[in-house]
């Protein structure tokens, strides 16, 4: 399979280069011809404005939308319209597959929208105005798994809209709309790569839709199939040679304590672990410094500069991390279709499926062993070279500690699968006047599996490498085969990279599984119309009601479920024993959980004002739900606003609602997972103990509230023909948001008062605490403020001259976060607003495009901007040597080409990260040396190429 992937990305590099000369080929021969209009299919004959279920006129409503269309997203990103969609300032900290973290517990390839930083599961994703349902018990929904081929638009409400959607819609609402009216043959196919000839991807798709039956039923299908190799080690950029790291100054002592001059944290390059080494490193006693190179040969470790106890600059050190998958490998695959049929002139009935799998693949961080987690390894063991031995006997040394970081142990590797099923039946009617109706019932299926596999299984691994010679045979076993001579057990060499056998590493590792199965169902009943009519004009209301259900289990491996106690296995890591799942990673638990929410709603739209004096309209809109969920009981949302138009070319709009969120399936029911830590008991005098923690879900958690203001305004100068502006505030205030809190805080709660918290810590009979059970609470505030502003304009090029056929366009979108806090009881408050090494919260960040349309070619120029801000908000200038990360701008161009005059046959040609930038230097540390920066934010790929071509039948 590997050989057929090396040979495919041969094939699509010809592709590549053939297909950029005959593309360019046709652009020198085509005669010019005069731009068309667009063709029926692309034309929206009704917007419903996305936020509201009474407003079909985006100037009167209240709440902002940011409306991008599918043509302007693959512009900016034509390798998926989410890559464009995430590009936009409004999200923050987005995980997809072109920038999720390598763990085995990240996101695993899925697309999931975080709209202002605030989560992902504090954004609503809807499908033509209809939840979809959830990738994982997290509740965030997989956007690369809705029919790219078919989006006509997305709407971002960019404010809370609980009353009209009801929860999650905290941060806003992002809706996908399709083009289901569809008509014709299009298709696409397209192929891309990296400057560094890595990350080859091709994307094909195929759209068909017909009408019938003298226009009564349309019907409308789509396939697609996307495939990306990734980037297989993050070594491939030269950036992660030099990577910077922020490790503990040995110069701070109590005699020469931290100040700005000194601080507690120096940011250096080629930043590396002390306490660990490519084939081991003894760490402790007179033979601390000792490594072992090629064939176990002992000699001297080389420390670098600023060695502690744990870190050090340079030296003989080595980054793990340059293994890591910077980009996992993805195959995702698409059918959706959509039957619309026309019972009457007055009723419409509907049927609709959207069946898609995404597969992704990426190897994880080296297995490393170090610290709690390093060997200890006896004097007799078998492969312990000879002239260490004789040194430990003459020292009288009877074990030493090896810190070793492995990739020659293991590599663990992800493998997940998800695979999603949406069927929908729905009616739309009239029921005379402008009254309406519209009704749905809609069930989704996710099922997601992933393997972990080359994944170490900590009793095996520990087990192997206490290897002796066995006196009966002078063969190298296990300690523990003496005893036990069927246990299986296959010694391991763990000296000198390279050592261990193929044997050994067979049997050290295994296979960690996760099978997750997420239900969701769903119905809704709605109607609308005109009530009655003012003098400003008629005062329309919706009003309807809602059923939801939502439920999951998941399934592991039975390891994973197992208590890690170590017994019977010399030199064991004490900080293993007692914690939960035997392997070194993922370790998932089996769990399940349900819950279901009845839903009442209605919203109204009053005109009070009209072609008045200061008054060309005003329009009050309010709207109020009540929810009542079977795991905490009723809660109410709601909505109030208004929209005043002064004049012509001026709107100013404000609001104010309650917004809510639901605990999720995760944060309800999580199974639970075993730590440990080291705990201080204000009821024994402050003694130090350590004590078992695990996580688990909390049935009594009750939704969070938000109350969110948004004030703002749009002008569009009459004088001044194209131009739009519009600039709004918002300030979004979360109580009882839902966190879970460390082992230390719940016991410094429960000494002052909080009785609640106290039965989740247990002891034993001596009153010492023995377990700390960690369940998710409603415990945690979030508070954000700032300034969303957007500014367009367009302009024929016929005003600077007759003789010039085309449109020239401009478009800006910035935010600047003002503020963006975040506290959980009984810890001081976070400042993240500025925060861009760890929390992806820059205090400025915009997007600029600008766009030529002359003829048959279109040119698009856009510049991403993310400001500059500091590594960590929380460090002072006596915490660490360096906290500025500097702001960053990358270019992206598009041309495009009608091949063919009528525009049935278009090509195009984008460059990303134009000029190739890299991430900057952000001082991030992970296990054994830099993490090369904040994924979410910054671009770690590199120039990307992308060519192909669009025909429509």
């Amino acid at each position: 399979m590997k050989s057929n992937h090396l040979s495919a990305t041969s094939r699509l590099r010809a592709v590549l280069l053939s297909s950029s000369t005959l593309a360019f080929a046709a652009l020198a021969l085509a005669t010019p011809a005069s731009a068309q209009q667009k063709s029926a299919n692309d034309e929206i004959s009704e917007v419903v404005v996305t936020g509201s279920r009474v407003v079909t006129d985006g100037t009167r409503a209240p709440t902002p939308v940011t409306v991008v269309s599918s043509q302007q997203l693959q512009m900016a990103a034509p390798r998926t319209i989410t890559d464009g969609l995430l590009q936009l300032p409004i999200f923050k900290g987005s995980p997809s597959v072109q920038n999720q973290g390598t763990g085995t517990t990240g996101s695993n390839g899925a697309a999931y929208l975080n709209l202002r930083g605030l989560g992902t599961q504090r954004t609503l994703v809807l499908l033509d105005g209809r939840r979809v349902v959830p990738a994982s018990s997290a509740g965030s929904v997989d956007v690369a798994l809705l029919p790219e081929s078919l989006v006509q638009r997305v709407d971002v409400v960019t404010g809370g809209a609980s009353a009209a959607y009801g929860s999650d819609a905290v941060a806003g609402v992002v809706n996908f709309i399709l083009n289901t009216k569809f008509v014709g043959l299009k298709g696409e196919v397209q192929g891309g790569i990296s400057q560094h000839t890595d990350d080859s991807n091709y994307k094909a798709s195929l759209t068909w839709g017909g009408s019938f039956l003298e226009d009564r039923l349309h019907v409308v299908a789509s396939g697609e199939h996307y495939y990306s190799d990734g980037v297989k080690y993050a070594q491939g950029r030269d950036f992660t040679q030099y990577a910077l790291g922020a490790i503990t100054n040995p110069n701070v002592t109590a005699a020469n304590p931290a100040s700005p001059s000194n601080p507690k944290q120096l940011v250096v390059t080629q930043p590396y672990s002390s306490i660990a080494a490519l084939g081991g490193l003894i760490t402790n006693t007179s033979l601390r410094g000792t490594t072992f190179g090629p064939g176990g040969v002992a000699q001297p470790f080389q420390y670098g500069q600023f060695v502690s106890s744990t870190q050090m600059q340079g030296g003989g050190g080595y980054n793990p991390g340059l293994l890591l998958t910077l980009q996992p490998k993805q195959q995702r695959d698409a059918v959706f279709g959509h039957v619309t049929y026309d019972v009457t002139d007055n009723l419409t009935v509907f049927a609709e499926t959207n069946i898609a799998r995404n597969k992704v693949s990426y190897n994880s961080l080296p297995t490393f062993e170090l610290s709690a987690t390093a060997f200890n390894i006896f004097a007799d063991n078998a492969y312990l070279p000879a002239s260490v031995r004789s040194q430990m006997a003459a020292g009288g040394i009877n074990s030493v500690v090896v810190g070793r970081i492995s990739p020659d142990i293991a590599i663990p590797h992800l493998d997940g699968v998800s695979d999603t099923k949406t069927f929908t039946v729905g009616f739309d009617g009239k029921l005379g006047g402008s009254w309406s109706y519209h009704g749905y019932a809609q069930t989704g299926r996710n099922h997601a599996n992933y393997k972990t596999s080359d994944d170490p299984i900590s009793d095996n691994l520990y087990r192997a490498a206490d290897a002796v010679v066995n006196p009966a045979n002078g063969q190298i076993v296990c300690r523990t085969t003496l005893t036990d001579p069927n246990n299986g057990c296959v010694p391991l060499n763990i000296f000198g990279y390279g050592s261990p056998s193929a044997a050994s590493r067979a049997y050290i590792v295994g296979t960690a599984v996760q099978d997750v199965k997420v239900q969701q169902d769903v119905a809704e009943f709605s109607i609308q119309g005109e009530v009655f009519k003012l003098p400003a004009g008629p005062v329309s209301a919706a009003a309807g009601v809602g059923y939801r259900k939502e439920e999951f289990t998941q399934t592991t491996d039975s390891r994973s479920t197992e208590i890690r106690t170590g017994a019977g296995i010399p030199g064991y890591p004490s900080g293993l024993v007692n914690t939960l799942g035997g392997f070194e990673r993922t370790n998932p638990q089996p769990t399940a959980g349900s819950y279901d929410v009845k839903e009442a709603f209605a919203e109204a739209q009053v005109p009070l004002l009209t072609d008045a004096p200061l008054a060309k309209s005003l329009t009050l809109n309010g709207a109020v739900r009540y929810t009542d969920y079977s795991t905490s009981g009723g809660v109410t949302s709601w909505k109030v606003g208004a929209v005043y138009q002064p004049f012509d070319g001026l709107t100013l709009r404000a609001t104010r609602s309650r917004d809510i969120r639901a605990p999720n399936l995760g944060e309800l029911y999580q199974g639970s997972s075993q730590g440990t830590s080291t705990v201080t008991d204000p009821r024994n005098g402050g003694a130090a103990t350590n004590a078992l923690t695990g996580a688990v879900g909390n049935p009594a958690l009750t939704p969070e509230l938000s109350d969110t203001t948004v004030i703002g305004f749009v002008a569009a100068p009459t004088f001044i023909s194209g131009l739009s502006v519009s600039v709004d505030y918002y300030d979004i205030n979360i109580a009882d948001a839902i966190s879970a809190l460390t082992a230390q805080q719940e016991i410094n709660l429960c000494q002052a008062g909080a009785t609640e918290i106290c039965g989740f810590i247990e002891r034993n009979a001596a009153n010492t605490i023995t377990r700390v059970r960690l369940p998710f609470f409603n415990v945690a505030q979030r508070l954000t403020k700032g300034i969303d502003a957007e500014a367009s304009y367009t302009v024929p090029l016929s005003n600077f001259s007759d003789s010039w056929d085309g449109t020239l366009s401009f478009r800006a979108l910035v935010n600047h976060l003002m503020e963006f806090t975040t506290q959980v009881q009984g810890a001081p408050p976070l400042k993240l607003a500025g925060d861009i090494g760890n929390n992806s919260t820059p205090h400025w960040s915009g997007v600029f495009t600008a766009s030529l349309d002359v003829g048959r070619a279109r040119m698009f120029v856009q510049e991403r901007w993310i400001g500059d801000g500091r590594f960590d908000n929380t460090l002072s200038p006596t915490d660490i040597s360096r906290n500025h990360v500097p702001a960053v701008f990358y270019t992206d161009a598009t041309v495009t080409y009608d091949i063919t005059a009528d525009k049935r046959l278009v090509g195009f040609f984008t460059v990303n990260n134009l000029f190739d930038k890299d991430p900057p230097a952000t001082p991030g540390f992970l296990i054994a040396g830099s993490s090369f920066g904040n994924r979410t934010l910054y671009d770690l790929i590199g120039r990307m190429y992308t060519i192909g071509l669009r025909f429509r039948m």
